[in-house]
């Protein structure tokens, strides 16, 4: 009995996949032209830097080489207490470009922790009618910030943009897997209506819905500010959307196993904290096919096993599929078909889930926090 209600289970879940599929394919919005935008609005870029010296560099420099008009946007850095070469880069940085400007970050100002606290020291120095957050760790391409606020302009409060992690190994080629099949998800959400969470290390807020919201202050301490802030967001009903364009940002890539699972130990910290009940949904979502190969071990009747196996082989479809969707999106070459990466996500997702339950605190760039 037990067998049969799992199998089911698992069925379900797949099926509900599948209609993700054909959403993304018969539902997708499109972005916002860029040539449709006459006049741009004058923005502010926000970076939080904390021991960036190896990134801060190429950053900048994409972001200096943006295509928007000169004078219409500001670039504003926070050193949270770095200990090695930032603030050297920051300084060269502000001697020659008269818009990047250095703002001092106080630790933990009203109560805020983390990335929060320096976003929000940095927020309150925009003067634009936006600002966009992007990681020290990333780079843009040049049309990215007109996408991003060609969006804003079309009426959305909260944009998050399409970011892709750098891909030059396997272990990099599988953290980009991961990343682009969770856009997928977001992006179908999103065109459907019901934004799940934003992405912090891309995103655009409109200065007149982040003093709706009440800042990040508002927000008071948390590791995940930028799903903390969408919820804020969409009690106020203000509108949001998720990019899937070629004009992207390029995030590093985790470079150890350790980082990476504690990267996603913070981030399901973070949804199990707001999320509670969604949040538990979207694990076992997560660790499905760790699921599936656990109860198939335990299984003596060869037709639950067949059926068992054949659904294992449909998830791997479905999670392949997406990546082939995603490339159609942004008119890029196909991917060829991994059969080892889905196991390996959900394997390190499994570990980041048992050391989040045996040690709570997580970090935010080598900082722990409760």
């Amino acid at each position: 009995m037990i067998t049969c209600v799992l199998i089911v289970a698992f069925g379900l879940l797949l099926l509900s996949e599948l209609v993700l599929i054909w959403n993304f394919k018969n539902h997708f919005i499109k972005a916002a032209e860029i040539d449709s935008i006459e006049t741009w609005p004058k923005v502010s870029i926000l970076i939080a830097a904390r021991n960036e010296e190896e990134n801060l560099e190429a950053c900048l420099n994409s972001v200096m080489n943006v295509d928007y008009p000169q004078g219409k946007f500001q670039v504003l850095i926070g050193n949270d207490q770095s200990t090695d070469g930032t603030q050297t880069i920051i300084d060269r940085w502000i001697n020659k470009e008269l818009h990047v400007k250095s703002i001092p970050i106080q630790p933990n100002l009203n109560g805020l922790i983390a990335k929060s606290n320096v976003l929000a020291q940095l927020a309150a120095k925009t003067d634009g009618e936006f600002f966009i957050i992007i990681d020290a760790d990333a780079t843009v391409t040049k049309h990215w910030l007109k996408t991003m606020v060609a969006q804003a302009v079309q009426g959305f409060d909260l944009v998050s943009g399409y970011t892709e992690v750098k891909s030059g190994n396997y272990f990099s080629s599988l953290q980009k897997m991961d990343w682009q099949n969770s856009i997928h998800t977001l992006k179908v959400f999103s065109d459907r209506g019901n934004t799940l969470t934003a992405l912090g290390n891309n995103m655009l807020i409109s200065s007149e819905a982040y003093q709706l919201v009440g800042g990040f202050e508002a927000l008071g301490a948390t590791k995940v500010e930028d799903l903390k802030f969408l919820l804020a967001a969409k009690r106020e009903e203000l509108k949001t959307f998720q990019l899937m364009e070629n004009e992207r940002a390029i995030t590093a890539p985790m470079k150890s196993v350790w980082s990476y699972v504690d990267q996603r130990k913070r981030w399901l910290s973070g949804i199990l904290s707001y999320r509670t009940l969604s949040g538990v949904g979207f694990i076992l979502y997560r660790l499905m096919l760790i699921e599936m190969l656990v109860v198939l071990l335990f299984l003596s009747n060869s037709t639950a096993q067949g059926l068992l196996t054949s659904l294992i082989v449909l998830k791997l479809v479905i999670e392949n599929v997406k990546q082939q969707q995603i490339k159609s999106a942004l008119d890029q070459v196909g991917v060829k078909f991994s059969l080892l990466k889905p196991f390996i996500i959900a394997l390190l997702d499994t570990f980041a889930l048992v050391a989040l339950a045996l040690n709570p605190k997580v970090s935010w760039k080598k900082r722990k926090f409760k």
